[in-house]
Order: structure tokens, then C-alpha cells, then sequence
């Protein structure tokens, strides 16, 4: 919360609401995650009353425009106005978008917004989401994946699939890659342990060109579908270690997500 306290008495930003919860009997608490200072919470007042105009736009999984004022007196943040501009209905009316969106929500708030990597972390949410919203469903696994590998990055992982993770020598094309649990990164022959599993020569290539490409353009890439499951089982279980602590969206959403 300490980017709050600097925020100025009135700021206008961007921001994606990731979930609401009740202040008493009418208020509506709000979480954003905004790209300029980052995951904080704000008050709706009056946002649960059946009249209420600004209340029924304030809603998870909705981007837009927010007016704040930080009350000095009373150490919270007021939500004056909320202009939403993407409400991602096909996310919100499709389980497994619904879901995926979650997810990566829950990614967001307990990396405390990508940390350091706040302004980024919002990008690649905010392309994610609008990638989501638009893509068939069988385009969400590549999708999924390419979010989860940047978010790692992010994070700080190192999941250059070009260079040993332990001793820094250089992985050419041919070469057995291997991801070792224990240390969470990859590494090379040398290196393995009884902790690793080596990584297919397909799926090597695959991460090599997606973290030298955009998001956008790796999303074309074909890549057989055994390693695309493999490849996205390994990065929740990576953002995880990250985080350390387990995401409860992939128990709640099992069925949808695996």
C-alpha cells in the first residue's frame, strides 16, 4: 500500500478490476491493478444500493477509466467515477475463458503485480484479456502458455532455454536441454540431476522463439499438442514455486484448466 500513500489527492488511471468485496452493508470494495502504481484497493460508496449508478460498472474482470480520491482524513481511496471500455463478455459467458481469466488474476495479486515489473506485468495481462476475449477455443492452451512463460520471466524466472541456468555454457541446437525442479530453471547435460526432465527438441525451439517474439506473434506457432500440455503444466507448477504458495483457481477450475 505504500504507492498509495504517494498517490496525489485526485488521480485519474487506468486500471482492471480483479474482484469486489462488501464494506459494511452498501459499499463496494474494490481491487485494481492499474499500470501506474500498481495492485491497490478502492471504495465504491454506495456501490451495493439497488440505485446506485456507479456500483453496477464496478465489476471483476472489467478495464476502464477510474477517477480516485485518497481521503487523508480517512486513509482510503474513493472510487469517483468508472468509464469501463472492456467488459470481456465472451470471457465472462464461457467457463473455460472464465476461468483462464481467473487464473491469471490470481497470478497478478500474489506476485503483488509482476512486483518491480508492474508496468509490463499490466501489459501482459491487458493483451492477454483482450487476446481471450476474441480467440476460438482452440487457440487458448497457446494462448495460456505464452502468458504463463512471460509471466515467469517477469517474475524473475530464468527459463532461457539457450544457456545452463547452473553453469551459464551455452545450449546449441542438438543438444539435451533439461528443466531441473530443484534449482527451477534449465539446464544442460552437465548439469542434470535426478531432479530433471529432459525438455523435447520441439518444445526447446518453440521457447526459443517465443521469448524472442511478441505475444501476438508467437500465438501462431503450431506446436504438437502433448508438449503444449506438458509445457503449460510446467509453467503453473514454475509460477508456483515462484510464488510460493499453490493457486486455488487450478483446483476450483480443474475440469477447465488442465
Amino acid at each position: 500500500m505504500e504507492k498509495v500513500r504517494e498517490m496525489k489527492r485526485n488521480l485519474k488511471l487506468e486500471g482492471i478490476i480483479i474482484r469486489n468485496y462488501r464494506i459494511q452493508d452498501y459499499h463496494k470494495g474494490t481491487v485494481i491493478f492499474s499500470p501506474n502504481i500498481g495492485i491497490f484497493h478502492a471504495i465504491a460508496y454506495g456501490g451495493y444500493k439497488g440505485k446506485s449508478k456507479l456500483g453496477p460498472s464496478v465489476q471483476p474482470l472489467c478495464k476502464g477509466k477510474i477517477d480516485i480520491y485518497q481521503d487523508p482524513v480517512k486513509k482510503s481511496n474513493k472510487i469517483l467515477e468508472y468509464e469501463p471500455y472492456a467488459v470481456y463478455e465472451n470471457i465472462k459467458n464461457d467457463l473455460k475463458k472464465y476461468f483462464t481469466a481467473l487464473s491469471w488474476l490470481e497470478i497478478t495479486v500474489k506476485s503483488h503485480g509482476g512486483g518491480e515489473s508492474t508496468n509490463d506485468f499490466y501489459n501482459l495481462l491487458s493483451t492477454s484479456l483482450n487476446t481471450l476475449e476474441q480467440i476460438p477455443e482452440m487457440l487458448m492452451d497457446r494462448l495460456t502458455v505464452q502468458f504463463l512463460l512471460r509471466a515467469a520471466i517477469l517474475l524473475g524466472g530464468n527459463l532461457n532455454p539457450s544457456e545452463c541456468g547452473l553453469c551459464g555454457s551455452k545450449i546449441n541446437d542438438g543438444e539435451s536441454l533439461f528443466y531441473s525442479k530443484a534449482e527451477i530453471c534449465f539446464t544442460c547435460s552437465k548439469c542434470y540431476s535426478s531432479h530433471s526432465s529432459q525438455i523435447a527438441a520441439g518444445l526447446k525451439k518453440y521457447i526459443e522463439y517465443s521469448i524472442k517474439n511478441s505475444l501476438e506473434i508467437s500465438l501462431k506457432v503450431i506446436i504438437e499438442n502433448n508438449l503444449l500440455k506438458y509445457f503449460k503444466s510446467l509453467l503453473y507448477s514454475i509460477i508456483q514455486e515462484y510464488l510460493e504458495e499453490n493457486l486455488l483457481t487450478l483446483k476450483a477450475g480443474k475440469d477447465y484448466l488442465e
